[in-house]
C-alpha cells in the first residue's frame, strides 16, 4: 500500500503526514506517544530524518529525501536536526482557532494584574488567594 508522493508545496506534504498521524493514533494523545515510541528506532527520544522517512514509510506514505527534509526542517522548532513528541505535537495541534486564542488572552489578562504585559509571580500571588485552598 506504498505510494509516493509528488508534492512541492510544503502545506500539501504537511497535511499528508498530519492526516497519516491523526488516521494512525485513534487512541489520541496515548496512541500517538506509542506511535512515536514505536518510530524512534533507536531510543533517544527524538526522529531522525531517517528514522522520520522510514517510520512514514511504514505508514504508508514514502517520502522523497527533499520531502523529509522540508518535514524535519519546518517541525523541528529546537533546529537539533530530529523530531521530538513534542514538536511532532505542537505541528499537529497547528494554531489556535479565533475561540482558543481569545480564551488565552481572556485568562493572561486575568492573571497580568499589574497591567505590565508580562505575567510575574507577584501577579499570580495577587490572582490567587489561597485561603479558599483546603490545606490553608
Amino acid at each position: 500500500m506504498e505510494r509516493h508522493v509528488q508534492i512541492s508545496n510544503f502545506r500539501e506534504i504537511k497535511e499528508k503526514v498530519i492526516e497519516l498521524v491523526k488516521q494512525r493514533s485513534a487512541n489520541g494523545l496515548r496512541g500517538l506517544r506509542v506511535m512515536f515510541k514505536a518510530m524512534d528506532r533507536n531510543g533517544n527520544g527524538s526522529l531522525s530524518p531517517v528514522e522520520f522517512k522510514y517510520a512514514m514509510r511504514d505508514y504508508g506514505l514514502d517520502l522523497s529525501e527533499l520531502e523529509v527534509t522540508q518535514i524535519v526542517k519546518h517541525f523541528d522548532t529546537n533546529k537539533d536536526g530530529q523530531l521530538s513528541f513534542d514538536e511532532l505535537l505542537r505541528a499537529m495541534q497547528g494554531d489556535l482557532n479565533a475561540r482558543r486564542q481569545g480564551l488565552v488572552h481572556q485568562a493572561y489578562r486575568v492573571l497580568d494584574k499589574d497591567g505590565s504585559g508580562q505575567v510575574t509571580l507577584a501577579d499570580i500571588e495577587m490572582a490567587y488567594d489561597v485561603s479558599f485552598h483546603p490545606d490553608f
